[in-house]
């Protein structure tokens, strides 16, 4: 992955956080929070762009002078406190020093995006607006949930759980599959969009569910309402001459929302206060100031942030000679090592960091497989019974016979759910021979067709599986067949053992006739594929039903160094000059903050 400086500058630009996570200082700061600690001055960028005849036009973009005060520096430090403090243990003056670097940064950087806006270089539009429409509203409703707990809380009732639907799938309980239009369709560009995004009706406070539901809203909106505008009041950095318009646009909305509630009632500032007013376009919308000043503007950055490292990335390009070369590299030098020494090529196959292009032997393969495991109770119950002086005491062969037919016995009462978006669906519980069953019924059919095979079996992993190493996993996991002498197991005993069945007994794309049981529970095994011994081809698929090539795998990675190169150019040449050349940091006004 290319390590930029966004990677770290977008933890400030997206921590336009609930409302309820913002720091407010007494009046009694006021004086020390206005302090300055850091200008950007105004500057200007120049960018040449080449027309289809090749004729270049010169763009000049002034940038506008940018003050940041400690008040800005300790809302950095607030909104990151975590991260900073694993990344700063003990060390308070590298981090207020690191978060203003951070700080001037985005400034930069958002000039320079400004700038490739103005040269018409990078798009900014109503898509772009959109997208922020909808993370202020994500914003606006993560501030108001947390308002209706508090109000549950001093009632003493139960609270609300609620999970965000943009981010469900990140945090389900199992990963949930990708849509197969996902990574056909992500490379390929976008139709911006036409409309501006609102919010549901559906989605506004006090306009739906019952009394009580209404007027928990509605308190909740009103409390909202009282915080913005304590915010608002609280700032002096709104009182600053660059700021003047910014605070009468607001000063203006906060009086038509009040007019709005009392002609329509609080239910109608919903849809309105949260509108965005892109300032450049100088739009005359009566609402979307003070949404904008709260989060807009530093979504806006986050924005402009990700236009930046996409236009230093997107224009990167590999030329096919140059994946072959790297093939034929490759290949050469497995070659030669592989069968000079098959401990090589044993070391390649097993790290599973190599892109092997020479098989020196058919003795790997590839098994996928679902877990149905054990709950914590079973597998206690498990390690307490092998555990006991009777069964330790006994012959290895004894023992096994014992701890085999006990956990039969365990697996008897395993209950599985099938996962619906990512969560157990606790509505319909199976036992394993239930599991067992429909997976026979879905593969059966597909015997000798391995691409449906594997792609039928790939949707039975993300229904009933729960081994997070087996998601995703195209190939599955590799098993060596034959050991050398004295070449330990890297599977569970009973796991190795019947892939090899497998391997022996089944065709590739067919599972294994009966469940394997090992101390983790209940595995279904299907085998993935076979190695054939010689060489891969650079348009080969990696796995029978995937649609990535060698020529892929083998692309990325000079893709990636030339995308570091881009951005290493950029840095050293633009945006290090940029920072030496049209920034002062004045750390006498903030070094209190390590000092005392």
């Amino acid at each position: 992955m290319l390590k930029r400086i966004f990677v770290v500058i977008l933890t400030f630009a997206l921590t336009a956080c609930m409302l309820l996570g913002c720091s407010f200082f007494s009046h009694d700061d006021a004086r020390d929070m206005q302090q300055e600690i850091a200008v950007v001055k105004s500057y200007t960028i120049t960018n040449v762009v080449l027309d289809d005849d090749g004729v270049g036009k010169t763009y000049e973009y002034k940038t506008d002078k940018k003050i940041i005060y400690k008040r800005d520096l300790l809302e950095y430090v607030n909104s990151n406190a975590s991260s900073l403090a694993s990344s700063f243990s003990g060390d308070a003056e590298g981090m207020y020093k690191y978060c203003v670097r951070m700080l001037i940064s985005i400034e930069l950087v958002a000039n320079e995006v400004d700038a490739l806006i103005d040269s018409n270089q990078v798009e900014w539009g109503l898509s772009q607006q959109n997208e922020i429409r909808r993370d202020i509203y994500s914003i606006i409703d993560n501030t108001l949930l947390s308002l209706k707990n508090n109000i549950l809380s001093e009632r003493d009732q139960e609270q609300i759980i609620e999970i965000d639907a943009d981010t469900s799938s990140s945090s389900t309980t199992y990963p949930v599959k990708p849509d197969a239009t996902d990574s056909a369709d992500a490379d390929e560009p976008t139709e911006p969009e036409t409309t501006v995004w609102t919010p549901d009706r559906v989605s506004w406070p006090g306009v739906s569910g019952d009394s009580d539901a209404r007027s928990l809203e509605r308190e909740a909106m009103s409390r909202f309402l009282a915080l913005i505008k304590s915010r608002v009041e609280d700032d002096f950095r709104l009182d600053k001459p660059a700021r003047k318009w910014l605070k009468n646009k607001i000063n203006a909305e906060i009086k038509a929302i009040d007019k709005l509630i009392d002609t329509q009632g609080i239910e109608a500032v919903y849809p309105k206060i949260g509108e965005y007013s892109y300032p450049m376009n100088e739009s005359t919308s009566e609402f979307g100031y003070i949404m904008y000043y709260l989060s807009g503007e530093n979504l806006e950055r986050s924005q402009k942030i990700t236009a930046m490292q996409e236009h230093l990335t997107d224009r990167v390009t590999v030329q096919y000679d140059e994946v072959e070369k790297s093939y034929n590299t490759l290949l050469n030098d497995q070659l030669s090592r592989f069968d000079a020494d098959i401990s090589e090529y044993d070391s390649a196959m097993s790290g599973g960091s190599t892109t092997v292009l020479y098989h020196a032997n058919n003795n790997y393969f590839y098994v996928k497989h679902i877990l149905l495991p054990f709950s914590d109770e079973q597998t206690a119950a498990l390690t307490a019974f092998q555990n006991r002086p009777d069964i330790k005491n006994l012959s290895d062969s004894e023992k096994k016979e014992k701890v085999e037919l006990f956990r039969e016995q365990l697996v008897e009462s395993i209950t599985c759910y099938p996962h619906v978006d990512g969560e157990d669906d606790l509505s319909s519980p199976m036992t394993v021979d239930d599991v067992m069953s429909h997976v026979r019924s879905v593969m059966t059919p597909l015997a000798g067709n391995v691409q449906r095979a594997n792609d039928a079996f790939n949707d039975l992993i993300y229904l009933y599986n729960t081994d997070p190493g087996a998601f995703g996993n195209d190939k599955g996991y590799v098993v060596k067949y034959e050991l050398d002498e004295g070449e330990s197991e890297t599977y569970m005993q009973e796991f190795a053992d019947a892939a090899r069945e497998m391997r022996r007994s089944i065709e590739v794309g067919q599972v294994y006739a009966q469940p394997v049981i090992t101390d983790y529970g209940v595995h279904i095994m299907y085998l993935s594929s076979v190695t054939q011994k010689g060489i891969v081809g650079l348009n080969d698929v990696t796995s029978p039903n995937g649609s990535q090539t060698y020529y892929d795998l083998l692309e990325e990675p000079i893709k990636t160094n030339r995308e570091n190169a881009s951005y290493t150019n950029w840095s050293n040449n633009v945006f290090t000059y940029n920072y030496k050349k049209h920034s002062k940091t004045y750390t006498d006004n903030f070094k209190n903050l390590w000092e005392d």
